[in-house]
């Protein structure tokens, strides 16, 4: 099926500019004048007029675990060892399948609402995140969180199992996924085990997606039992020698931002996270200026309590400003980049992340005379500083609209809502 979308402003045009865009088979096939003409030849495109509405790519949220949702303000206002250890693990430890698979329908309506069209995620509920994304229609990079030793770690044989088996099932219902390994953390994955990872992602050619350098106490630690920075430690094991996602890195010495500048490494900024449990902001000011590529994440709604790439872009901007006492810290258009062209670098996808003719149709709208964008002098400062998200009016993944005017098309939101809080009462 083919969608022709008339009257639209693209992102990157001059204020007054409007024009045509063709979706075709996935793909963005034609802009511009001849996206009608092309629409005439195409049997069955459905015309769909965008005037008042501002079409964009998808962001793209590279680190959050999407079952969290159930534990949305569930331990807020606790330190982090406690939110962690008391509170989250519990809850996470008597959690069924059926249950994250709920959770994670609840993530995906979230990110659905507000403009994302993909996620990194860390999982620990084999299959039901793949699951989520194959009903709704949503894309990700889906990573089996990894604890354990060594390689010969019953537990860490087990889990690895499971995440290659997920990969195998997610050929086998299609799902919108690619894959990855996901050792959790320096402080819950021995050296054996990291190094193995390692390996294991070098012969299979898969992204690796760790926590990185989120606290003092993680920064400390290292230091102590192995005499190097956790970035300097990782480095050792052979692990920023492939592409990999580093969540966090709040925490870095000077010697640190020379091993993050290969082109292989992406580190993810959570600030909403990091800020409510007390970690500090990552600095991302730096990174920029090192030339490291950084991407933009919201972590758990556990931890943050929200899915929301919109005021992720707001906070990740203003406390870099807040930080550095400089207002030229990170820029809207910087900030937009980070969140879209290098969330797509960073989980694999670079056919997504720009509304250009080849690229795959992952894209939203934005109402244009909403209220909080108005006056509108210019679109990127607005969607960055005065979007909330709930702007966007129409999603669209590989060509499909999976939400259009509002409404979910590919999601039971009455019966997600109903489960997650016959799923809550337990807690309660």
């Amino acid at each position: 099926m083919s969608i022709l979308l008339k009257n639209v402003h693209l992102l990157e045009s001059p204020e007054n500019e409007r024009t045509d865009v063709l979706i075709r088979d996935g793909k963005i096939a034609v802009i511009g004048k001849g996206a009608a003409d092309s629409a005439k030849e195409t049997a069955g495109c459905e015309t769909t007029d965008c005037s008042g509405r501002t079409l964009m790519p998808g962001l793209i949220n590279c680190h959050t675990h999407a079952y969290m949702s159930l534990m949305r303000n569930y331990a807020d206002d606790v330190p982090f060892a406690t939110w962690l250890f008391d509170r989250i693990a519990p809850v996470e430890d008597s959690l069924s399948n059926e249950d994250a698979y709920y959770g994670n329908l609840l993530s995906i309506m979230e990110m659905l609402r507000t403009g994302t069209t993909a996620f990194a995620d860390m999982q620990m509920f084999p299959r039901m995140a793949v699951k989520a994304c194959a009903d709704s229609g949503m894309r990700a990079l889906i990573t089996r969180g990894l604890v354990g030793e060594s390689r010969d770690d019953e537990g860490a044989k087990r889990r690895l199992q499971e995440a290659f088996d997920e990969m195998e099932y997610g050929k086998e219902i299609g799902a919108p996924c690619d894959f990855g390994l996901g050792p959790h953390a320096i402080y819950t994955c021995g050296k054996d085990l990291l190094r193995y990872v390692g390996e294991l992602a070098a012969e299979k050619d898969l992204r690796v997606h760790i926590h990185l350098a989120e606290t003092q106490y993680e920064f400390d630690t290292c230091m102590k039992e192995h005499g190097k920075t956790p970035v300097e430690y990782l480095d050792s094991l052979g692990l920023l020698d492939r592409e990999i996602l580093l969540a966090h890195c709040v925490y870095l010495t000077d010697g640190d931002y020379e091993l993050l500048k290969r082109p292989n490494v992406h580190v993810v900024t959570n600030p909403a996270s990091n800020a409510k449990l007390a970690n500090g902001f990552a600095p991302v000011k730096r990174m920029l200026e090192e030339g490291i590529q950084v991407a933009l994440g919201t972590d758990s709604a556990a931890s943050n309590n929200s899915l929301n790439m919109f005021g992720e872009m707001r906070l990740l901007t203003m406390a870099q400003k807040g930080v550095s006492k400089d207002s030229l810290a990170l820029t809207a258009p910087e900030t937009l980049d980070i969140a879209v062209k290098n969330g797509a670098a960073a989980i694999g996808r670079c056919d997504l992340g720009a509304a250009e003719e080849g690229k795959t149709a992952d894209l939203i709208l934005i109402d244009e005379n909403a209220p909080s964008l108005r006056p509108l002098y210019n679109r990127k400062a607005s969607l960055v500083y005065s979007a909330s998200g709930y702007e966007v009016t129409d999603v669209m993944i590989g060509g499909k609209f999976v939400f259009r005017t509002g409404e979910y098309l590919t999601i039971d939101a009455e019966k997600v809502l109903f489960e997650t809080e016959r799923i809550a009462a337990r807690y309660r």
